[in-house]
């Protein structure tokens, strides 16, 4: 016994002149193809996958190793289960290695992309397969932890992995994740719709209540801004400014509004909290707060009087969430900014 001990360590050390220098951090985790095996007598042979298959070792983070036949074919991969070990890996430094697999101490020879494990005088090399480890390395290990495997392997149990399948099943998970994604920026969605929706109902509420507990006095005054103002000749010509059709330069915009705060202060500011509108809906609000014609503010726009209508209608479901004709859109308009 001590014999042999002695000559397991003496082939431990001879082979560490075959380690690579920059192995320093070494990791046997992955999928490990038999290559080659090289007897005492200095007979080798040479392995692949191809036909009958080869020796495939799968390797993971919590230090099992599963041990298998493997086949390449064109539809997957057949698998041999033959056995299930607990390995450990211990780097003596300077490049000494000792491989335990069930506390089985082996000699172990490490290469850029190989490694080489003694048994009882026998060299077996095997290649790292990350391309095999990757696609199939979590089939092949569920192949074993199945409790539907014997605990007693046996080259009559055979598996095959079809890539199909395989392909199948990874679209179902990305399917899944995608419906969670969606069912998650919906349910956002919903909230954040639904905090909007409270806060503009607070607003409108808000507003409302301006408006009727306005003083007598105040909406004479209001009025006879108002009056005046309609019957400046400002007002006469922006009415037609607007009946000549042509596009508003953004001067020409910034004037509008500037005209519209003389005579309602809050308007503008009332208006862009309401809703998060484009340049063609907040420019047809301040024309109807001017009480610009459909068919003028239609011309300046560069729309189709119907677009200018549904666009109001649209704008009166967004803010109230109900139904409602353009002429209701219109109604509220005027109503707010004193």
């Amino acid at each position: 016994m001590r014999r042999y001990t002695f000559i397991l360590f003496l082939a431990l050390f001879s082979c560490t002149d075959r380690m690579n220098e920059n192995n320093e951090g070494f990791n046997i985790n992955g999928a490990w193809v038999l290559q080659q095996v090289e007897y005492p007598s200095g007979a080798v042979y040479n392995y692949s996958m191809d036909g009958d298959g080869s020796a495939c070792l799968v390797y993971d983070q919590q230090n099992n190793l599963y041990e298998c036949r493997i086949a390449s074919t064109s539809s997957g991969l057949v698998v041999v289960p033959t056995a299930k070990h607990v390995v450990t890996l211990i780097d003596q430094g300077g490049n000494n290695w000792l491989y335990l697999e069930d506390g089985d101490p082996h000699p172990l020879c490490v290469g850029d992309s190989a490694i080489t494990i003694q048994r009882i005088g026998i060299r077996y090399t095997w290649k790292r397969d990350d391309k095999l480890y990757s696609e199939w390395g979590r089939d092949i290990r569920n192949i074993f932890d199945n409790d539907s495997i014997s605990p007693e392997l046996s080259n009559t149990q055979k598996y095959v992995l079809s890539a199909r399948e395989r392909q199948q099943a990874n679209y179902i998970q990305w399917l899944i994740a995608a419906i969670a994604i969606v069912v998650i920026l919906a349910v956002a969605n919903y909230i954040v719709n639904r905090r909007r929706r409270q806060q503009l109902q607070l607003q409108l509420q808000q507003i409302q209540e301006v408006q009727e507990n306005r003083p007598q006095q105040v909406r004479k005054a209001v009025k006879s801004v108002e009056d005046t103002f309609f019957a400046s000749d400002e007002y006469d010509m922006l009415q037609r400014r607007m009946a000549t059709g042509q596009l508003m330069k953004d001067e020409e915009w910034r004037q509008v509004e500037q005209s519209l705060k003389v005579v309602y202060p809050g308007f503008t500011s009332q208006l862009r909290s309401l809703y998060p509108m484009s340049d063609v809906e907040y420019h047809t609000c301040l024309l109807v707060k001017l009480r610009i014609p459909t068919k003028d503010i239609a011309a300046v726009l560069a729309r189709e009087a119907s677009t200018i209508s549904t666009m109001r209608k649209r704008l009166y479901k967004k803010v109230f969430n109900r139904e409602g004709g353009a002429k209701d859109w219109d109604d509220f308009i005027l109503s707010i900014g004193y």
